[in-house]
């Protein structure tokens, strides 16, 4: 849930793309609102039918199953060029060519079919048991995750995939969507205030009149324990990435989710449940928020003092410590209600 802290309340829509609730909240005149927020429903659809390995005919299926150069959309080329970036940033622990290994842990239909698959038991009993090392390793044939599987050809739109590559770009498509809309309502429909919050990836703007915006951050945790908190922002991004929103049951009884290790091609054997990362740009933040909980606690202030020195970045962990890297001077204001148990400091 999300509020603005002003007179007027912004108008609120929700619906469900991209498998995850789409919240959008805009400061304006009804008329233009509802015009607006079917626009954006519009657009996060288009993005599914675009990206989702769960649609049979997607161009990024296409793509897979391509051999060769070929040619690719607009949108399609822009997240390549994204990710092909992250990649190197993130020293290739964000990798999209885990489709595989997503396959072999048992994400290989929708999140919400998947659910619906046999007895589930108790969520930290299942977190806190031991995932043996039984699928096929990709790294023991020769497999380098820390660069692009594929090919850009500048200036043209044509893609080459390395053979037997596969592609999933969910980990980054959803917060570039969040962004390029949010991006687009502002500047062409010159809606001065507004948020966008897709399953967690937020962009938000407003005005010196419209000024802060309150995202709740929810625990992984039951609420007894007292570790929800906020974000207060005027202007920017937040994006939240974890383990315990989309894990399930595999078929021997073990504890799988959704963020593969490429070191390893396994769901990430990390200590950290959830991450929230500040900025100003939901994709680079659902990024580093999704590489902080692949890497644990012990390499994430490392990576992050060598990559992201200016984002504020929360985790909390299996034992529930809280962890905060970045400005602490507004740490009281930035992130009301935490009160983190390990503090880093931004480097100067």
């Amino acid at each position: 849930m999300s509020r603005t802290e002003q007179a007027v309340s912004p108008l609120r829509f929700c619906f469900y793309a991209m498998n995850t609730e789409v919240e959008v909240q805009l400061l304006a005149d009804r008329e233009q609102a509802e015009h607006a927020a079917c626009l954006v429903k519009n657009w996060f659809e288009t993005q599914e039918q675009r990206f989702s390995r769960f649609v049979a005919d997607s161009e990024l299926n296409r793509l897979n199953k391509s051999e060769g150069w070929v040619p690719v959309s607009a949108a399609m080329d822009e997240v390549l060029s994204l990710a092909y970036g992250y990649i190197g940033q993130t020293e290739g622990i964000f990798q999209p060519g885990i489709s595989q290994a997503l396959r072999s842990a048992g994400y290989d239909i929708s999140f919400e079919k998947m659910q619906q698959r046999g007895f589930q038991l108790p969520l930290l009993a299942r977190l806190f048991r031991t995932r043996e090392n039984e699928s096929f390793s990709m790294s023991e044939h020769g497999y380098d995750y820390s660069r692009p599987n594929w090919i850009q050809r500048e200036g043209s739109r044509m893609v080459h995939l390395d053979p037997g590559a596969e592609l999933d770009l969910g980990g980054i498509v959803k917060g570039w969507a969040v962004e390029r809309i949010a991006d687009w309502l502002q500047k062409t429909l010159k809606i001065t205030a507004g948020m966008i919050n897709a399953g967690g990836d937020v962009q938000v703007w407003g005005t010196k009149d419209h000024q802060h915006w309150t995202l709740e951050i929810k625990s992984p945790f039951s609420q007894e324990q007292g570790m929800n908190g906020a974000v207060r922002l005027q202007r920017g991004a937040v994006a939240t990435s974890g383990i315990t929103r989309r894990q399930w049951q595999d078929e021997h009884g073990l504890t799988a989710h959704h963020l593969i290790d490429p070191r390893t091609m396994e769901p990430s054997l990390t200590d950290i449940l959830q991450c929230t990362v500040v900025g100003q740009h939901a994709s680079q933040c659902e990024i580093i928020a999704k590489t902080v909980c692949i890497l644990g606690s012990a390499e994430a202030v490392n990576w992050l003092n060598r990559h992201y020195d200016r984002h504020d970045a929360l985790w909390i962990t299996r034992e529930g410590n809280v962890y905060f890297r970045g400005n602490t001077a507004t740490l009281a204001e930035c992130w009301p209600g935490f009160d983190p148990d390990h503090r880093f400091s931004l480097i100067e």
